[in-house]
């Protein structure tokens, strides 16, 4: 477990947070302009748009990376529970930008991962209520669509990540008690059946036991929004409790895993976290609400940084509100830091290397 930092160690979290968002208000020109100007990086970083919607497609979100092929998922404004017909698409880029091919999926897409144990893209839909998933092997375009049985939590499926030959998968939109307490699964494990279906089991509560990343400190978390999951470079898994402004972070998701959870200073919230993998690369960022995918490059990232979508914070108590931004995530105090700031709605999110690893 972490030790605990002194008081002063924290101060001066605060006060470099403060100092950055200050600094990122500033550089984006302020907030509270009607129409917020374009997308402002901060220096050393370039932003460019790196692919528009095929015809008939709106609201781009989750990303994946097979080889050098990009899949963009495009949700069309769908209702998140995939009633009125909603439908999706799922297109494949090359890395230039230039779509390849365009597979349409029942619902409304959340969640968009490679399976690289079999070189499968895996699409789910409807993260609210009445989730699916349609596999898409890459090589032959085949595809193949699973539904899910009764939700042990009451809502849908948002994310996936892969992890010792095993599909983990977000529980989001979880019912509450009447003390407003998720007493289901926050992540459970799915398991694909021959007929169709998927069986699920339960690997996180909705309720844990958690050590405080900074502070050492163990609570017990009401996980009411889970959401985006990703894992980090050691292996770990990394969810996206969004609504609560806190990441949970899965140690070896066993019989009983180490829980540990990260508050993000200035209860930002955030979607989709990355790391780069290699030294040379660009990130990607799906803006849904521009209904743009943006490239943002630099001339050499930090192997192994993290990098988070998050949804800006509101006006209160007289501050300013600060627009959408992506930014440089520290694991060890929550501070996100911006690189491009003045988004609209930021969500998916992806590192694409290039070069030397």
């Amino acid at each position: 477990m972490p030790s605990i930092r002194p008081v002063s160690a924290a101060s001066r979290i605060f006060s470099r947070t403060t100092l950055a968002f200050a600094a990122f208000c500033f550089a984006s020109g302020g907030a509270g302009a009607q129409t917020p100007p374009k997308p402002v990086p901060t220096p050393g970083f370039s932003i460019s748009v790196f692919a528009a919607p095929p015809a008939g497609s709106s609201a781009p979100d989750s990303l994946a990376v097979l080889d050098d092929h990009i899949w963009v998922a495009y949700g069309n404004g769908g209702p998140p529970d995939g009633s009125g017909n909603a439908q999706s698409q799922i297109v494949e880029y090359s890395q230039d930008g230039n779509a390849l091919r365009t597979f349409t999926v029942t619902g409304h897409n959340d969640g968009l991962k490679v399976n690289p144990y079999t070189r499968e893209i895996w699409a789910v839909q409807n993260e609210d209520a009445n989730a699916n998933l349609v596999t898409i092997d890459a090589a032959t375009g085949r595809t193949t669509r699973y539904v899910f049985g009764k939700p042990p939590h009451g809502g849908g499926y948002d994310d996936i990540v892969f992890m010792d030959g095993q599909a983990f998968f977000s529980a989001s939109n979880p019912t509450t008690d009447a003390n407003g307490q998720s007493t289901g699964p926050a992540i459970v494990r799915g398991l694909l059946r021959s007929n169709g279906t998927i069986d699920v089991s339960r690997v996180l509560s909705g309720t844990p036991d958690a050590s405080n990343i900074p502070f050492g400190t163990v609570a017990r978390l009401n996980l009411t929004d889970p959401d985006s999951m990703t894992l980090t470079p050691s292996g770990d898994l990394l969810l996206d409790d969004q609504g609560d402004s806190q990441l949970v972070l899965l140690r070896g998701p066993g019989k009983d895993p180490r829980v540990e959870y990260l508050p993000l200073l200035g209860h930002v919230q955030i979607d989709d976290t990355v790391f780069a993998t290699a030294h040379r690369g660009f990130l990607l960022v799906a803006d849904t609400k521009a209904n743009k995918v943006y490239k943002i490059s630099a001339d050499a990232w930090q192997r192994g940084a993290a990098f988070s979508a998050s949804t800006g914070v509101p006006a209160a108590n007289g501050a300013p509100a600060v627009p959408a931004y992506v930014g440089q995530l520290d694991l060890g105090s929550g501070a996100l830091l911006p690189l491009v700031s003045n988004l609209v709605s930021p969500h998916g999110m992806a590192f694409v290397p290039t070069g030397d690893q």
